[in-house]
């Protein structure tokens, strides 16, 4: 069992043991991680369960357009001139936004050509462009992307042309925002991010979350929303100039109130946004969202906040179904109160079962703790109805709520992944785990090799550590935060302390093990690096000793990734973690170092503490 030790937080070079106890502590084996600490006879108690704030109205992912502005509406075209016979051609219309992987570019309504009439009918404007499908990105030298084209329909800022009329008087003026139909459209779009470069390696993001800035050039929806204290509304704080939050909007809506930020917005195309963790092990009552304001910061010249722990911060992947389920102990079918549409494998979680894994029942092989993941065996459409790979061991209930907890385009199992993260430097706690990455979809050890997460902290609770006194740059994978592992021990002094700078890169790196180096496909591999977010290239953490993958800790390998995300705490809800991130990706492989090299170059350019 883990042991609940006095818990304590640093801000700076040195960590300072905090005054608060936890009220009963128990002997922790040897084995016992970062993940799922014996809080004593004291069930520990969370926050509000929270719902994490209301969806965007539009999709926030990178695939499909965001909504355009209204832009200026297009001219009608040239008056015609009058003749005889014939019939006018068509005008080039108002161009609409074209999308770049879902971009929303600022058009401007266009002009529509002028024609001659010959016989005497209006030439119709022409309809706006659209993107194509996919979309393709042009870098310039100073990084920014200069030409993109396709993304799904995006939605035109410009509008399409009035059609002329029956006059030969020029058309009536395009409507602004109307949908563009068809056609390619060439717009410039924001700065090149981190997620473009690694798209152009074959190994896309599979998540992309950040409160600062765009991590997609084509990326201009939500990144975060905030919630107002005074009358609990809610707001999404979009890409602004520069591809910066424009945090003047939260500023605005948060005047004269408090403000939390229930959601940070996936822009992958894939939707994993994260919301307040709603239940984990050692949140039984959930989590709490950040304070909007807690960290704020300047970036590019553009004023911009970050997620700062606190008591009990934490986010997760996931979103609550619309209605209720009936559910019975032993029966694998599903009866939901409103139609749903799932595929086959749809992980959910019922609300009704969290009862099922009370405080301080938890042990290695689960056996007091009934709480599970169920997963869908058929797609479903529009049903009332849902059939369970495996029976519900739950309590029964007639009217549970219910979450959809599957993720897409993240790495499960023992496929290869990347991570990265920006965290501040100087703010930093003793204990687990203040963590970023792929974690249990039911917020409950499920045991070694089910996570792979950054761990950011100056954490020797557990038995590993780096060099110097920290922080480091580790890897939780569940039962134990890694700094490598190498000659036999978790103890790893090639890992130094990161010192001396302001903001921190840091990233990992996890192969297949059938694809690691020669030697290490027993073990298993992984890879951590860091480096200075304003300046500088990133240096290997581990293995430095190799500049290379290093071994797995036994035990670690295959890996059993469920491929839920997490933020600012363990894969079971471990809150004792201390922090501040800004951003962070997960990728779909694992890209080659000159790609790493690339998204550090990257974060320096966009300008972290200027």
């Amino acid at each position: 069992m883990k042991s609940r030790m006095s818990m304590g937080a640093c801000t700076g070079a040195h960590a300072t043991k905090s005054t608060l106890a936890l009220s009963v502590a128990l002997a922790f084996s040897a084995l016992a991680g970062c993940s799922s600490p014996d809080r004593g006879s004291t069930s520990p108690t969370g926050g509000n369960s929270g719902v994490g704030g209301t969806s965007p109205s539009s999709s926030s992912s990178g695939g499909s357009g965001g909504a355009g502005s209204g832009g200026a509406p297009s001219s009608g075209g040239a008056t015609g001139q009058g003749g005889s016979g014939g019939s006018s051609s068509g005008g080039a219309g108002g161009s609409g936004q074209g999308g770049s992987g879902g971009s929303t570019a600022t058009a401007s309504g266009g002009t529509t050509a002028t024609t001659t009439a010959s016989g005497g009918t209006t030439a119709k404007g022409g309809s706006g462009g659209a993107g194509g499908s996919g979309g393709s990105q042009v870098g310039g030298p100073d990084g920014s992307i200069t030409t993109a084209t396709g993304g799904t329909t995006a939605k035109g800022s410009g509008g399409s042309p009035g059609s002329g009329g029956t006059t030969t008087a020029g058309g009536n003026s395009g409507s602004g925002g109307a949908t563009s139909t068809g056609g390619t459209t060439t717009t410039t779009t924001g700065p090149q991010g981190p997620c473009d470069i690694y798209q152009a390696a074959n190994t896309p993001c599979g998540a992309a979350h950040s409160t600062v800035r765009a991590l997609y050039a084509s990326y201009s929806g939500p990144l975060y929303q905030v919630q107002r204290a005074s009358d609990k509304t809610t707001k999404d704080i979009v890409v602004g100039p520069g591809g910066f939050a424009q945090s003047s909007d939260q500023d605005s809506f948060c005047s004269g109130t408090t403000c939390t930020i229930p959601i940070i917005y996936d822009q992958s195309p894939n939707g994993n946004h994260l919301r307040v963790t709603w239940f984990a092990y050692w949140l039984q009552s959930g989590g709490n969202p950040a304070t909007a304001n807690a960290a704020k910061i300047s970036v590019g010249g553009h004023t911009v906040y970050g997620i700062k722990s606190g008591t009990n911060v934490a986010y997760h992947s996931g979103a609550q179904l619309s209605g209720t389920a009936s559910i019975t102990n032993g029966s694998k079918t599903v009866t939901f109160s409103s139609p749903q549409t799932l595929p086959a494998n749809t992980a959910l979680l019922f609300v009704a079962s969290t009862k099922d894994c009370p405080a301080n029942s938890w042990s290695a092989d689960l056996a007091n703790c009934k709480y599970r993941t169920y997963y869908t065996a058929a797609d479903i459409s529009a049903a009332t109805t849902a059939t369970l790979t495996a029976s519900y061991i739950g309590t029964t209930s007639s009217s549970s709520a219910v979450w959809n907890e599957s993720t897409k385009g993240v790495a499960t199992g023992d496929e290869a992944e990347a991570e990265y993260s920006v965290f501040d430097a100087k703010t930093y706690g003793q204990w687990c785990c203040f963590d970023y990455g792929n974690a249990e979809i039911d917020g409950i050890d499920e045991g070694n090799a089910t996570m792979e997460a950054i761990s950011w902290a100056a954490d020797t609770q557990f038995g590993q550590s780096g060099g110097g006194s920290g922080p480091w740059i580790g890897a939780d994978l569940e039962n134990g935060m890694f700094e490598g592992y190498e000659n036999g021990s978790a103890k790893v002094a090639s890992n130094t302390s990161v010192t001396g700078m302001s903001y921190v890169t840091a990233m990992l790196k996890g192969l297949s093990a059938k694809d690691c180096p020669t030697g290490l496909t027993s073990s298993g591999c992984f890879a951590l690096k860091g480096g200075n977010s304003q300046s500088g290239k990133l240096e290997w953490k581990f293995s430095a000793s190799t500049s290379n993958y290093g071994a797995r800790p036994p035990g670690y390998s295959p890996q059993k990734k469920q491929g839920a995300i997490i933020l600012g705490t363990g894969g079971d809800g471990s809150n004792t973690g201390t922090g501040i991130w800004f951003e962070g990706a997960m990728t779909k492989g694992a890209p080659p170092d000159a790609t790493d090299d690339a998204v550090q170059a990257n974060i320096v350019a966009a300008g972290y503490g200027k």
